[in-house]
């Protein structure tokens, strides 16, 4: 059987560790990631794949892309989320930022919540070396503004 695989790994002191194995295309911003760096469409792929044809695999550009995704600093009500107006559109080498929550939401860090009540949104920068890349992601979260306020103040 053919098909997409999606596999995650964290670097740790110890050596890498599979975190993830599933026979599916990556969640959030994955398959964007892969088309961003080698032009390579996984939907297109896994639907070849599922009809049976050949997908095609040839790259068609070679670069690097960085995901971040924005936690809040505490638990609390999101008071705030902002990259300043035009930033992304400007520098060229911003994707997104996509927000998951919406000013006013309520946000519970672990133990009392859990990823997705802690995740506020994420964003992208792609770039020719993964350096660059990553550099650009800091730039990035560097403009992004994420404040939170204690439940019960103003």
């Amino acid at each position: 059987m053919n098909g997409i695989q999606h596999v995650e790994l964290r670097l740790t002191p110890s050596g890498p560790r599979v975190i993830e194995i599933n026979g599916r295309i990556g969640g959030d911003w994955i398959g964007w990631a892969v088309w961003r760096a080698t032009g390579l469409s996984l939907p297109r792929i896994a639907a070849d794949l599922a009809v049976g044809q050949a997908p095609d695999l040839t790259p068609t550009r070679q670069e690097a892309v960085a995901i971040k995704v924005l936690y809040a600093p505490a638990s609390g009500t999101l008071a705030q989320r902002a990259i300043p107006g035009n930033f992304a559109e400007t520098a060229g080498w911003v994707h997104g930022p996509a927000w998951l929550m919406a000013e006013g939401d309520e946000v519970l860090l672990p133990p009392e919540g859990d990823l997705d009540s802690a995740r506020v949104g994420l964003f992208a920068t792609h770039a020719d070396t993964l350096d660059l890349a990553v550099a650009r992601r800091t730039v990035t979260a560097n403009h992004i503004t994420v404040t939170v306020t204690a439940d019960g103040q103003q």
